[in-house]
């Protein structure tokens, strides 16, 4: 039915603007109800007069995301005239303390990607039939708030049977009660902003300086290209939902638009992302695509450079006030796998770090395998003497001095990626070297020095 569809766009929507809210939800108007309506306001068309047959309720955490939340609507749908409105505003005894946006809405605006509305649907038919749909959105304050006063005194039996002197002061302590309400909005605000904007932010590099640290030039390489990327992602992201071809075009554009041409140069941007510390702080509500994966950690990687060179991809024009929000998920927040190698017998023509964790696995691999052998650091589906790791383990090859080359898994999450530094290093328990990440040792052959 149309309000099931609704629910579901709405839910899509927010989705992909970062909002998480508390509830979505939709209803249609029962008959008896719909006539009870027409019956008390005598409509003369009540099926384009009546603009509630289907509503739908959005319930966010905090005014900041209901602002959003009704900024994503306004450039979505089209909004009639005289339907925008807080009747709260409206500066009534009766309504002082409710504080809810109700928006009318008799379609998608003309300028909105084709895909979203299902051709021939129930909520396709519903806009061309009927006048329009409602949409409400308050906090969960102002929830609490309404769910109570419509219980207590909107329809509320005992409210109508006391006396006039009672109700009054009901009335007064619904007033106290709606500034109560507001004070626990500001506060919730307050909480969002600091949480959005901390205090101390991790440093995102630039990125023609992450190219030029990887030594990754948009010209040398294997090109990417709509085959490579897929199988990169499928590689990255194997338990999200599969890009459709348009996901993967956009994906490319996404990847382009940052300077990064070849799939060397995409894989050494994103191995230094923490992968499942981005997902949980995005924390979506259901599925996502392997290329929503790639834009998150494209922007956890980049920042507002990223927001800067992407804001007007793809068919969206509010894309970059969209990603300005997701943003506020991770600025901050996100880590990065950065790790350090000390100790006395680290290389001289090895730097301390920062290094990813992919690439500490690379060196810690190398200097065991040339002082003991290669049989000392062999893995099963994670080191090899030849390129013969699972395709899914994005293996790399890596030079010996003995013109010799080991290959080494790349595609590996931070606890695996330690455990094979602790693996390798304890080849050789003398030697002395260790591993730091966020000044912790988290690998070591000889914890002495």
């Amino acid at each position: 039915m149309a309000a099931t569809e609704m629910e579901s766009y709405i839910a899509r929507l927010l989705e992909e603007s970062g909002i998480k809210p508390h509830d979505v939800s939709a209803r249609a108007k029962s008959i008896a109800s719909f006539q009870r309506k027409q019956q008390s306001k005598r409509y003369a068309d009540p099926v384009q007069e009546v603009t509630d047959i289907v509503a739908i309720r959005i319930i966010t955490y905090s005014n900041t995301d209901r602002k959003r939340t009704g900024d994503l609507i306004r450039g979505r749908f089209v909004v009639k005239d005289g339907e925008d409105r807080n009747p709260g505003d409206e500066k009534t005894e009766r309504l002082r303390g409710y504080d809810c946006l109700h928006i009318v809405v008799s379609g998608e605006d003309p300028g909105a990607e084709t895909d979203w509305l299902v051709s021939g649907g129930k909520l396709a038919r519903y806009f061309k039939e009927f006048g329009g749909l409602e949409i409400q959105i308050r906090t969960v304050a102002g929830h609490a708030w309404a769910e109570f006063e419509h219980a207590r005194r909107y329809k509320g039996v005992q409210y109508q049977a006391i006396n006039e002197q009672d109700q009054e002061t009901i009335d007064q302590l619904f007033g106290a009660a709606s500034d109560a309400r507001r004070a626990l909005d500001e506060t919730f605000v307050a909480i969002d902003r600091i949480l959005a904007r901390p205090s101390v932010v991790n440093k995102q590099e630039h990125i023609g300086e992450e190219l030029e640290e990887h030594g990754t030039s948009a010209n040398v390489g294997s090109p990417l290209d709509d085959r490579s990327l897929a199988i990169l992602l499928a590689n990255r992201f194997p338990d999200d939902q599969e890009a459709s071809e348009k996901g993967i075009a956009f994906g490319l554009e996404l990847a382009q638009l940052c300077g990064l041409k070849t799939i060397e140069s995409l894989d050494a941007a994103l191995e230094v992302v923490d992968s499942e510390q981005v997902l949980a702080l995005m924390d979506a509500s259901g599925p996502v695509t392997r290329v929503r994966r790639l834009d998150d950690e494209l922007l956890a990687r980049y920042g507002e450079d990223y927001i800067r060179l992407t804001g007007k991809a793809g068919s969206r024009s509010t894309r970059a006030q969209q990603l300005d929000w997701r943003f506020d998920r991770l600025r901050g927040k996100a880590r990065y796998k950065a790790y350090f190698i000390h100790g006395i017998d680290r290389p001289a023509d090895l730097e301390p770090g920062p290094h990813t964790a992919a690439r500490t696995v690379r060196e810690l691999a190398r200097l065991v395998a040339q002082k003991s052998g290669i049989d000392a650091v062999i893995a099963t589906d994670a080191i090899s003497r030849a390129d013969d790791l699972p395709k899914g383990a994005r293996a790399k090859e890596v030079p010996l001095s003995s013109e010799e080359s080991i290959w080494v898994i790349s595609n590996l999450n931070r606890e695996y990626a330690e455990f094979l530094m602790n693996r390798i290093l304890r080849q050789i328990p003398e030697f002395k070297l260790q591993v730091v990440r966020d000044d912790a040792v988290v690998a070591a052959g000889n914890l002495g020095q």
